[in-house]
C-alpha cells in the first residue's frame, strides 16, 4: 500500500494557486502530497478501494462543485480516513438555521431572525405584522443552506419579497434577518471576515459593500474588540468542530459584535494580489502553513497511537 500524508481533491480553476502553494509547503517540510483531479478521479477511487492507496489526511475542495467527486468523498469517509472538515460535520455546520440556534444557545450575538419552513413543506405562512416590525425594514432574506450569495436578498422590503425568495430554493429553510449596519473604524466599515484554520485565527476587515478585504492588525483596533472576535471564532470552531472555515462579524453602532454569516465552507482562497476581491496573500500563506502543520500533527498522532497499540 502507498500512503500519502495529504490528499487533495480539487476541480475549481481558481484553486490552482492554492494547490501549488500547498505542494511547495509540503515539499519544503517533507510531507508527501497526492492530487486528485477529474483526469485521475476514477483511477484514484479504484486504488483506494483495492487497498493500493491511502492517506493520513484528506482535503476535499471538489465535491461541493462537482458531484462526480461525491463517490470519492464517501469512500474516504467509509475508509475512516481523517478529513480537513469531516463531510458530515460540514453539512450540519453550514446550515444557517441550525447554526443560528446553536449560536443563540452559546450566547453568541446574532441578528434578530425568523426561521421559515421550506416552501415545499409549507407554501403559506402565517406571520404577523409585529414579526416584520421586530426585524425592521429593509431586512435580509437568505436560504439556510445556500452559498456564494445565491438566493440572498439584502434589501427586502415586504412579505411579498419573502414569498418570492422561498420559491428560488423551495426545498430549503429560509432566514428572514434583521439588517445590520456596521459602525465606522478609522474610515472603514467595521465588518470583519474571520478565518479559522486548524486552531489559528486570521482576521480581516471586509467591506460588505465593495467586497475588499484587508488584514486586521491588532494595533489597528481596540484590543478588547480584537480579543472578543477571537473568542467568538473559537466558540464557533468548538460548536462546528470544523478545521477550516470563515465567518462574518460586524460591530454595530451599540459596539456589539454580531455574527452575520455563520459558517462558510468551502472558503474562497483566491489571493488578493491576483483578484481584487480575494483574500490578502499573507492570510492565504498562513492558512496554507497551518494546514500543512495540521497534517504533520495528524501523522505524529497516528504514529503515537500505533506505538501505544503495539
Amino acid at each position: 500500500m502507498q500512503v500519502f500524508n495529504l490528499g487533495i481533491a480539487w476541480c475549481w480553476e481558481y484553486d490552482k494557486d492554492l494547490v501549488i502553494d500547498l505542494e511547495k509547503e509540503c515539499l519544503q517540510r517533507g510531507v508527501s502530497i497526492y492530487l486528485v483531479a477529474f483526469y485521475n478521479l476514477k483511477e484514484t477511487i479504484g486504488k483506494i478501494e483495492s487497498g493500493e492507496l491511502n492517506f493520513n489526511l484528506f482535503f476535499d475542495r471538489a465535491s461541493d462543485l462537482d458531484a462526480n467527486f461525491d463517490d470519492l468523498v464517501f469512500l474516504i469517509k467509509k475508509k475512516g480516513i481523517k478529513m480537513i472538515n469531516d463531510i458530515d460535520r460540514a453539512i450540519w455546520a453550514t446550515d444557517k438555521a441550525t447554526m443560528h440556534l446553536e449560536f443563540l444557545s452559546a450566547g453568541i450575538n446574532v441578528p434578530y431572525t425568523l426561521i421559515l419552513s421550506p416552501y415545499e413543506v409549507k407554501e403559506e405562512l402565517t406571520l404577523s405584522k409585529s414579526d416584520l416590525d421586530k426585524i425592521g425594514i429593509p431586512f435580509v432574506v437568505k436560504p439556510a443552506c445556500g452559498g456564494c450569495g445565491d438566493g440572498v436578498i439584502l434589501d427586502a422590503l415586504s412579505w411579498e419579497d419573502i414569498k418570492l425568495a422561498r420559491k428560488d430554493f423551495p426545498d430549503d429553510k429560509y432566514l428572514v434577518q434583521q439588517k445590520i449596519v456596521p459602525r465606522m473604524i478609522n474610515g472603514q466599515r467595521a465588518w470583519f471576515r474571520v478565518y479559522y484554520s486548524c486552531g489559528e485565527v486570521f482576521c480581516c476587515f471586509w467591506d460588505d459593500q465593495t467586497k475588499i478585504a484587508n488584514i486586521l492588525y491588532k494595533d489597528k483596533i481596540d484590543e478588547k474588540v480584537y480579543s472578543e472576535i477571537e473568542n467568538i471564532i473559537r466558540k464557533i470552531a468548538k460548536i462546528s468542530n470544523l478545521d477550516l472555515f470563515s465567518t462574518e462579524i460586524a460591530l454595530n453602532h451599540s459596539n456589539k459584535l454580531v455574527v452575520i454569516d455563520h459558517v462558510n465552507d468551502q472558503i474562497d482562497l483566491r489571493k488578493k494580489s491576483q483578484h481584487y476581491d480575494g483574500v490578502p496573500d499573507e492570510v492565504v500563506h498562513n492558512i496554507v502553513f497551518s494546514l500543512v502543520t495540521h497534517t504533520q500533527k495528524t501523522i505524529a498522532q497516528e504514529k503515537s497511537n500505533l506505538r501505544v497499540s503495539q
